[in-house]
């Protein structure tokens, strides 16, 4: 039987996948557009290239240190006192990113969908299936993150439909904003990426050799990079650059407007496959902070995170 500590190179693929489409997909156009107006489709393919040599160097320095995760490599480099001081930053990064998520998915839940139930709530039983599975192991967390990864297929074919009523003509002139705003655009589009250096904490755990893994992590990298940009492009042609400016949560909006025979609320429907995506998020971080814990605290402290038994 493996261990509930390893993975193969396809589950490493959906994973990195998962964990950086979140909640942030909803009003990434409109964050793209604030940033960079129409050009912001470039800015977020350069964005992708300076992920990429990010990653790049993560593979290196995993490479280097072989069998280690981030925390290894932390106390290995700078000893155990500062090493402990790194691995607790990491680990108030990933709790911050975790309660931001959390935060989030509030929010549009109360606004969307369940506007008369308490915040607590929602987010108390999200919490509680997110540590129900990480408790499991990055193992069981693969499978699943690999089983509901095919939903996103669903979410692309009803984001293509509404090119029916789009006008390509909205994203001309291209990089009419010139190159010093689509490079500061891109800081916002990395920030919506966020998510792929869970590579630092499960790099470790893949049985493969170092460049097969390499080619994984750049595939989902690359996978990413050009559904974001398809995404936002189709909400630059379907929007004026005046009405989207407008609409924070422009990917609900443009569903809010269809109908099918059997889904008459398109928004609603997307919004359920949506949760999932936001979930697998959010159990990453969670994931990464419970080892991060636990490398890292002791005491009542640590037991808060162990529960999980990571």
């Amino acid at each position: 039987m493996k261990n509930k500590e390893s993975i193969d190179l396809p589950q490493l693929f959906f994973i990195i996948i998962q964990t950086q489409i979140g909640v942030g997909v909803l009003s990434l156009p409109f964050t793209m557009y604030k940033a960079s107006k129409t050009d912001g489709w470039i800015s977020l393919m350069v964005a992708g290239v300076f992920v990429q040599l990010i990653l790049t160097m993560y593979y290196f320095l995993l490479k280097k240190f072989n069998g280690s995760n981030i925390f290894d490599i932390a106390r290995i480099t700078a000893g155990k006192i500062i090493g402990n001081f790194i691995i607790c930053l990491y680990l108030l990064y990933f709790l911050l990113i975790g309660v931001m998520i959390l935060s989030l998915f509030d929010k549009i839940i109360a606004t969307w969908i369940l506007p008369r139930t308490p915040g607590w709530a929602v987010g108390g039983i999200f919490s509680f299936l997110a540590a129900a599975l990480c408790r499991e192991g990055i193992r069981v967390i693969g499978r699943f993150y690999t089983l509901v990864t095919p939903l996103l297929l669903l979410l692309i074919f009803l984001i293509t439909y509404t090119i029916k009523d789009a006008n390509i003509y909205f994203l001309f002139p291209i990089g009419k904003e010139g190159i010093k705003d689509i490079l500061l655009g891109s800081k916002e589009a990395v920030i919506a990426m966020l998510g792929f250096e869970m590579v630092l904490v499960i790099y470790s755990l893949t049985n493969a050799e170092h460049k097969r893994r390499y080619r994984i992590i750049t595939g989902a990298n690359a996978l990413i990079t050009l559904l974001y940009t398809y995404l936002i492009i189709i909400h630059f042609i379907y929007y004026s650059p005046e009405e989207i400016a407008l609409v924070p949560e422009p990917m609900l909006f443009i569903l809010k407007s269809y109908s099918f025979k059997i889904i008459e609320r398109t928004d609603l429907f997307f919004l359920s496959i949506w949760i999932i995506s936001v979930f697998t998020s959010f159990v990453s971080y969670l994931y990464m902070s419970a080892k991060s814990a636990k490398r890292s605290l002791r005491g009542k402290t640590a037991s808060l995170f162990i529960f999980l038994q990571l």
